[in-house]
């Protein structure tokens, strides 16, 4: 099998897992269909997917499929398997998650926007004190000018 190419392969593990204690039928399921992906694939590494592993384990590990189609991609020397059919509850599963990664990104960019308005309003609070200071200033410098009561209770604060 080349870099980069996907097959479909229906495997039967039946005839292997048959040969093995009842209680330890699933674990041999799962090392069938590696050594047969392995042999196929001559891949060095081997990567079962979530969903093939839970239909090989969905029975417990007494009563493992008899066979099972998945879907194998190669990349470099990895090969990914995967259930050719994906079940619903995986569809499902995909759908909510990719809602979730959409309301992450609304309050990520609300937040954002919440932050920008804080920082702009701080700006003019701190461009609104420094023009009072200046006027104080200026007002000090001058001594003929009255000081306003807002300007006198701002030197005191001081």
């Amino acid at each position: 099998m080349k870099d980069g190419e996907s097959r479909t392969y229906t495997i039967p593990l039946r005839k292997e897992w048959l040969k093995v204690p009842k209680w330890r039928r699933s674990k041999r399921a799962a090392t069938t269909l590696r050594n047969f992906l392995a042999k196929h694939t001559k891949a060095k590494e081997i990567r079962l997917g979530k969903w093939a592993n839970e239909l090989l384990w969905e029975k417990g590990s007494k009563n493992p499929p008899a066979k099972i189609t998945i879907t194998v991609k190669k990349e470099k020397d990895i090969a990914t398997a995967e259930l050719a059919v994906l079940p619903a509850k995986a569809k499902r599963l995909a759908k909510e998650e990719k809602k979730r990664a959409e309301e992450r990104k609304k309050k990520e960019a609300e937040k954002k926007k919440k932050e920008e308005e804080k920082k702009k309003e701080e700006k003019e609070h701190k461009d609104k004190k420094a023009k009072e200071k200046e006027d104080i200033e200026k007002a000090k410098k001058k001594k003929k000018a009255k000081v306003t009561k807002q300007q006198e209770m701002a030197m005191q604060k001081r």
